[in-house]
């Protein structure tokens, strides 16, 4: 089984594979699966540098180090042995003026300048929804992103579909959960405004009279899950099994 590691600690975590895993070879091209050695930013910069590649998330945590060692041995243990399944997690992408952007998590469009707001209008397949929105902008996320700054502006989570969430909007409006072949174009009112995916630094700016269109992509890409209910605490990547922000995904242990 060939593996790169990606993540701050990733000499901690291949010491561990060297002493104890000898059908694990560390290798630095072509691996079968990615280890994703860190938190949600790891994976997300891992789909990036190796896109489409099985993504293995083992969650490194600085706070509760008994959880990060317990966590990385089991599921170590639990590839080595072949005792997994992939999911296939479809992207989202975001094309404006020629450009797309890819992400895993979400697609935000946002002000440009942090002390004046963005105006922009909404459309869902072709049709207008709502007016005018005036603030920070909107946030276009998948099932696997939903608790991440989704789940920050909104309070909520979802499983199935696309969610749409107004950021700090003076209009007074809720959250959606769209049909995941739905497209959301986002038309410039008053900008600029600006186009990221997922953590990345690259981002797409669009002026005024200027639109985004964000959708499912056709690209997508393979996280590794663990059969069983005694495993399922590892699966940190699947929506329903997350808890709160400020809590270990591990134990639960909240976080001072």
């Amino acid at each position: 089984m060939r593996v790169i590691i990606t993540g701050l600690e990733g000499k901690e975590l291949g010491k561990i594979i060297r002493n104890k895993f000898s059908n694990i070879k560390i290798v630095k091209s072509n691996p079968d699966f990615i280890l994703c050695y860190g938190g949600d930013g790891t994976l997300l910069y891992a789909e990036r540098e190796y896109p489409g590649v099985p993504k293995v998330m083992i969650r490194h945590s600085r706070v509760c180090h008994n959880c990060a060692r317990v966590t990385r041995e089991t599921i170590l243990s639990l590839l080595s042995r072949g005792k997994y399944y992939l999911r296939e997690h479809p992207l989202l992408e975001a094309a404006s003026k020629g450009s797309i952007l890819y992400g895993l998590n979400d697609i935000i469009v946002g002000h440009a300048t942090i002390n004046t707001s963005l105006r922009y209008s909404v459309s869902l397949n072709g049709e207008p929804y709502g007016g005018e929105y005036l603030g920070d902008g909107l946030i276009v996320a998948t099932p696997l992103g939903s608790t991440g700054y989704y789940q920050s502006v909104t309070q909520s989570t979802f499983q199935e579909g696309l969610g749409v969430a107004f950021n700090n909007t003076v209009n007074i409006i809720g959250h959606l959960v769209i049909a995941s072949d739905t497209e959301v174009k986002v038309k410039v009112n008053r900008g600029p405004g600006l186009v990221v995916a997922d953590n990345a630094k690259k981002f797409l700016r669009i002026d005024k009279g200027e639109s985004v269109v964000i959708k499912q992509s056709h690209r997508s890409t393979h996280i590794v899950y663990f059969k069983g209910k005694k495993y399922r605490q590892y699966n940190i990547g699947l929506g329903e099994n997350r808890v709160p922000l400020g809590f270990c995904q591990i134990c639960s242990k909240q976080f001072y």
